[in-house]
């Protein structure tokens, strides 16, 4: 072999390496939340805020997540950037916030402001748990995918879906935590159910379930595309 075909064959072997380095398994997009600018997706919203005993203040409204950039961090993975928008009529809209997605090694990366959570793993199976506050200075919590496959939402039916249980704990006497996502293959996230509640625990109302404090907000999909 001449000295010329030698270094072209070692640039073929390098060539095909870098190639195998670039499809590995974190550079996958995840299935359960495609990351890809242009898409978007609304939700229908109903949200109570408690502030005190018979105290309650109860909208609904909706909300849209348009991903509109995407960057590099330093790890040089894609961070995807969405735009929250809130509207009362579905025509007029206000951006609320921003938040980010990334994909990284099986987690989807999820931060909002300065919190950081991990929705979802993958692969994404059945009673498969892990620590969704992993990544922040919180508390652990244990989410758990408490269910696979069909699911019913309204008059819609989603063929593949995952429900990550996040917290589901109430004591009938002082609290009540529930909350839970269910994201459906190559669609996203179609719901978000959160429940945190305090009861009131005076002598003269304890155990009867009276709230004293706490938020409800229940997030349904509408629709989803890409712009």
């Amino acid at each position: 072999m001449s000295r010329k075909k030698f270094w072209v064959f070692i640039f073929l072997i390098v060539f095909q390496n870098c190639q195998i380095e670039r499809e590995t398994p974190d550079q996958i997009n995840s299935t359960y939340q495609p990351l890809r600018i242009g898409l978007f997706w609304v939700y229908q919203v109903i949200e109570k805020v408690y502030f005190g005993e018979g105290d309650v203040e109860e909208k609904a409204y909706y909300i849209r997540d348009r991903m509109v950039d995407l960057y590099l961090n330093e790890e040089g993975e894609e961070v995807y950037v969405l735009n929250r928008e809130t509207s009362d009529d579905r025509i007029h809209w206000q951006i609320k916030m921003a938040y980010t997605y990334t994909f990284s090694r099986g987690r989807l990366i999820r931060q909002v402001e300065n919190l950081i959570t991990i929705p979802l793993v993958h692969p994404a199976e059945y009673q498969v748990h892990w620590d969704g506050n992993g990544m922040n200075s919180l508390t652990s919590e244990a989410f758990t995918i408490t269910h696979t496959g069909p699911y019913a939402l309204e008059h819609r039916n989603f063929v593949d879906t995952v429900k990550v249980t996040q917290s589901e704990d109430d004591d009938e006497v002082t609290f009540r935590d529930n909350r839970y996502e269910v994201f459906a293959a190559n669609i996203g996230l179609i719901e978000s159910y959160y429940e945190v509640l305090v009861y009131c625990s005076r002598s003269d109302c304890l155990g009867e379930q009276i709230v004293q404090n706490g938020r409800f907000i229940h997030l349904k999909l509408l629709t989803h595309g890409a712009e």
